[in-house]
């Protein structure tokens, strides 16, 4: 089935992503298992500082990413998932972003292209619901509890 050359998969995909409904989406997917991504970026450090990128095995549009000092310390973890972002910085706390292509009602081919800017967005439920999504994850082991503890004390 065909709509404005797009396949009625393909518009349904774009509807999920960019609607309100887009948290519920996550809300009612089973656990989402991350495994590690291994890249030069995990070797190398910056001022002592290394990244770490895990992936969703189910949800291809989903990452987390740590960034951890020497002793294997936590200074910051992002959520990504969609076009929304759960983010937690060492003194700073948690906080939730949307990107610059989330815009409710744009189903346009090409609408969305081009890199991302992160916007901050202070609503509470967007925050709530953020966060039942990451107490969702589950990481490799050496890093699960550690990033939970963060997101839920």
């Amino acid at each position: 089935m065909e709509n404005n050359g797009l396949s009625m998969h393909s518009v349904i995909y774009k509807i999920i992503l960019h609607s309100k409904e887009k948290q519920g989406f996550w809300m009612t997917a089973r656990p989402l298992i991350f495994y590690e991504i291994k890249s030069q970026k995990t070797e190398h450090s910056r001022d002592g500082i290394r990244q770490l990128s895990f992936a969703c095995e189910d949800h291809p549009d989903m990452f987390c990413f740590l960034w951890i000092d020497p002793n294997q310390k936590l200074k910051h973890v992002q959520l990504l998932f969609g076009e929304s972002v759960l983010e937690w910085k060492e003194g700073q706390g948690i906080s939730c972003s949307q990107t610059n292509r989330i815009q409710e009602n744009e189903i346009k081919i090409g609408v969305h292209k081009g890199s991302r800017s992160l916007h901050s967005n202070d609503d509470p439920e967007l925050l709530n619901e953020s966060l039942q999504i990451m107490q969702r994850c589950k990481f490799p082991e050496s890093w699960n509890s550690l990033i939970h503890e963060i997101f839920h004390p």
